[in-house]
């Protein structure tokens, strides 16, 4: 260790060392130039050693916490490349021990770890060299100082909230119903401006009128979700939230929620009823409930909008229904043991908007309802058509079924299943060419990969989940799975050819399979299915018989699982499959058979037969007696 401090303190003093540049601030009220500032004063202390900056490798995070590496890509990137042999540069210049972190575990790994890899830091304005040996301890103190500036800070802003709550203020944020008036010294400035001294709510009448008939609806007994499809209908403008990264402008059963269990719109303002916390690995904040005895509530009858019989009879309401948020009712894909049986979830999306097409009504299997999340929870999709589950098993099943094993169908099929086979063989053939011509390249680059992705996988796990990091070890995945292809693809001496009976017979057998499977065991059903079909589309149209759904999508057939294989084109389905050839723009496996002509009847027609008709229809001979009992018109699906 002395060794590589020795060495690193004689590279501090050579005229050449080779410096890289990290600045960071962490909040949006600082000046943007900040990062300027702080990539000047490195410049100049870079300039008074004789070293060298240089300006491929400056990096910059601009507004985030330094009680967290995680999601800090410029920092990450700088160590990813410290890594790399050779190494591009010999130090990182920061402006002081803040700009690195603080928190003392993360600044005291990310030193370590970049001593390990040959790379010092400088921070300029402590004139502090990591490589030095007696750094470390006035390196730790600093570190100390800054971790606890940053919460000492959050102890002062905190003190500062409680004081404007307290004096009858809010201490920031918006709230539906209110708008905030800023309350201004003007004999003092800051920044240019009058000072803040406080930020006052006002009751905004066109909102408020809007509280008023959210509390009214819900004393009635309207859920949650049927509040907010009646503001949607009517176009009244909600407020607006960031969800998932996007921004919702619509009403939401949530935002109700915590409409009618706000206790401002009766006059009392409730603070500090929670707090959110750094999870130090992942960087998130969770937020936490305070015990009762620690809230604030304060008397604001100004800013009351309902009075206390409305909010009586509304809180009454929601202690007796329980009311759920609306997620929790969709149920679906493995929330139960039951629907774990559920066939087609999680691969169906409505055809209007796009949004998931699932279980919209739970409960017993027999009252399980599908239809348009969208439309169901939050009334922006016109798409109000809905299926009991026990209607759409049945009939796709029967139209899945008979998509691949009506006999019109087969010479379409063969056609367009002749023209992907011939394009998949073409393919192959290339990727051997490819493989044979550049296998030991191949080799070569993969070994590259193979320690990238390693290297990657490492600092996800030290540094967390990062953006940048997941997408690049993905890309490098990517990579070594298309390199193991090209070096898995066996020659092929002549180009193989298949009769159109040989085609024929394979696709009759791979559909009868797959169609067996869909009557079997529902575990095995759905597994079958989940592996052959990517997506359902479920569009709404009208019919003679009333609304029916118009369902597209594709059954992709070469995949075998079979130990024994018999026909030559069933050999090349499973050497197909077991290189993972897949679809030069989509990357899907090809080829696949697509679904066409298949409407779903929300009410499907009930059938009487008389005692001689009965006896008729046992006589017939079909191979899929269930489908003929339960759709009158099976051309019109």
């Amino acid at each position: 260790m002395q060794q590589s401090l020795d060495k690193f303190a004689a590279a501090a003093e050579s005229l050449k060392v080779r410096c890289a540049v990290y600045t960071r601030y962490s909040s949006d009220l600082q000046r943007p130039t900040s990062s300027e500032d702080q990539i000047r004063n490195c410049r100049a202390a870079a300039k008074e050693k004789g070293w060298d900056v240089l300006d491929d490798y400056i990096r910059s995070d601009e507004e985030l916490t330094g009680r967290t590496v995680v999601g800090r890509e410029g920092l990450a990137d700088l160590m990813r490349l410290a890594e790399q042999k050779p190494k591009p540069f010999d130090c990182i210049l920061i402006d002081d021990t803040s700009r690195l972190g603080r928190y003392l575990p993360d600044v005291l790994k990310e030193s370590d770890t970049l001593l390990f890899h040959g790379v010092f830091i400088y921070f300029v304005s402590d004139r502090l060299n990591t490589s030095d040996e007696g750094s470390r301890i006035i390196h730790m103190v600093k570190g100390y100082g800054d971790e606890r500036y940053s919460k000492d800070l959050a102890k002062k802003v905190h003190r500062g909230q409680e004081g404007c709550i307290r004096r009858g203020y809010t201490a920031g944020g918006t709230c539906y119903g209110y708008k905030n008036k800023y309350l201004t010294d003007p004999t003092v400035k800051e920044r240019g401006h009058d000072r803040v001294v406080g930020v006052e709510q006002e009751i905004v009448p066109e909102q408020s009128a809007v509280v008023v008939r959210i509390f009214e609806m819900r004393a009635a007994g309207l859920s949650f979700s049927d509040i907010a499809k009646a503001l949607n209908a009517e176009r009244v403008a909600a407020p607006r939230r960031k969800y998932k990264g996007r921004i919702q402008d619509c009403w939401v059963p949530s935002s109700i929620k915590e409409i009618t269990r706000n206790e401002l719109y009766r006059g009392i303002r409730v603070w500090n009823r929670t707090e959110k916390v750094l999870h130090p690995s992942n960087g998130r904040k969770k937020k936490r409930v305070k015990p009762q005895s620690e809230w604030i509530r304060i008397d604001v009858p100004d800013l009351r909008i309902v009075s206390e019989e409305l909010w009586d009879r509304t809180q009454t309401v929601n202690q007796r229904m329980k009311d759920l948020i609306y997620g929790r009712r969709q149920g679906g894909l493995n929330r139960t043991a039951a629907s774990r049986s559920y066939l087609f979830s999680g691969l169906m999306t409505c055809g209007v908007c796009g949004g998931k097409f699932a279980v919209i009504i739970g409960g017993h299997p027999s009252k399980v309802r599908y239809g348009c999340t969208n439309h169901r929870f939050r009334n922006t999709c016109t798409n109000k058509v809905t299926i009991l589950r026990k209607h759409l098993e049945p009939q796709l099943i029967a139209a899945i079924s008979r998509n691949l094993l009506d006999p019109r169908l087969e010479p379409q099929l063969l056609r367009d299943f002749s023209e992907q086979l011939r394009a998949v063989i073409e393919l192959e053939e290339k990727l051997a060419a490819e493989a044979a011509s550049n296998g030991p390249t191949l080799t070569a680059e993969r070994a590259d990969l193979e320690k990238q992705a390693v290297r990657l996988a490492d600092a996800i796990g030290q540094h967390g989940y990062s953006q940048v990091l997941s997408a690049q070890l993905s890309r490098v995945e990517a990579r070594m799975a298309e390199i193991d292809r090209l070096l898995a693809t066996k020659p092929a001496p002549k180009r193989r050819t298949f009769t159109d009976q040989q085609i024929a017979e394979f696709l009759r057998q791979e559909c009868q399979d797959f169609c067996d499977a869909l009557t079997s065991d529902p575990g095995f059903a759905r597994q079958e299915i989940q592996k052959r079909i990517k997506k359902l589309v479920l569009t709404p149209i009208n019919s003679l018989q009333g609304p029916v759904l118009e369902v597209s999508g594709d059954v992709a057939l070469l995949r075998t699982d079979d130990v024994l294989v018999e026909s030559p084109i069933q050999r090349f389905a499973q050497h197909y499959n077991d290189s993972t050839t897949l679809h030069p723009r989509s990357g899907d496996p090809v080829p696949a058979i697509p679904l066409t002509g298949i409407r779903l009847r929300p009410t499907p027609p009930v059938l009487s037969f008389s005692a001689k008709a009965l006896k008729g229809l046992k006589s017939l001979s079909t191979a899929h007696p269930p489908e003929f009992m339960v759709l009158a018109f099976p051309q019109q699906l």
